[in-house]
């Protein structure tokens, strides 16, 4: 067991909640991410393509109404059952949606790319929070900072240890391997993070900023995800010590 509570709670309604305590479903616009990058290193898996219903998502203009489903409605639909800690059938929410399951599947493609979607944009939204978060730090107090706070949502969310604990390979095969659509992404994510502050001339890599991001990610995934199925409370300084040393 676990020697403290999980601090996350659900919240999926209200818009007023701490990024630093919860995943937060809200129905405004998801950062976009690239399709194509240039790839010069084996770590640089291609990242997915993104469903209809995805793009939909990122859309902040399209459409969601209550007499009809759309695909916008459909991933937010997907979310909501995640946060509430409720295993994604495909069935259940096609006919929540009141739609076929051949309609589903051809707005959001099949489940494990929904479930990474829906995994991304909880990540990518949170993450987009904690740089934002921390506009005064620079260089490595900076990305240590965002990787705090990124990480320490993570760490504590509800949802995310009902996931790995009830599908445990199904999880990890989402959300750990490069053709899983989650692991690309944050790999992709983390490397725009340290160019940036790169190019601002506050952090100097020793590595290709790709590379660093990929060992970085690595291990966090660790610290996340396998203490959670092991029912061990995940420690974050410790994670952050780690990263710091790959940093200098």
């Amino acid at each position: 067991m676990r020697s403290s509570p999980i601090r996350a709670h659900l919240n999926t309604d209200s818009e007023n909640v701490s990024p630093a305590t919860t995943f937060r479903a809200v129905s405004g616009r998801y950062p976009p991410y690239v399709n194509a990058m240039p790839r010069t290193a084996l770590w640089e898996t291609p990242l997915p393509g993104e469903s209809l219903a995805f793009r939909a998502a990122c859309d902040g203009d399209a459409e969601i109404t209550r007499t009809r489903a759309t695909p916008a409605g459909a991933f937010r639909a997907a979310r909501r059952m995640f946060l509430q800690g409720r295993r994604l059938d495909m069935g259940v929410l096609a006919t929540e949606l009141g739609i076929s399951r051949t309609t589903l599947y051809r707005w959001t493609g099949h489940r494990d790319q929904l479930l990474a979607d829906v995994l991304w944009s909880l990540s990518d939204e949170i993450f987009e929070q904690a740089k934002a978060a921390h506009p005064e730090h620079l260089g490595i107090e900076r990305l240590l900072a965002i990787f705090r706070q990124h990480v320490g949502v993570l760490m504590a969310a509800e949802p995310l240890h009902i996931f790995l604990q009830q599908e445990t390979h199904a999880a990890l095969r989402i959300l750990t391997s490069p053709e899983g659509g989650v692991q690309p992404r944050t790999v992709w994510k983390v490397a725009e993070l340290y160019r940036e502050e790169e190019e601002a001339g506050a952090f100097q890599p020793r590595i290709d900023p790709g590379a660093l991001a990929y060992a970085v990610v690595r291990v966090t995934e660790g610290f996340i995800y396998h203490d959670a199925i092991a029912t061990i409370e995940p420690k974050l300084e410790r994670a952050a010590r780690i990263v710091a040393l790959l940093l200098e």
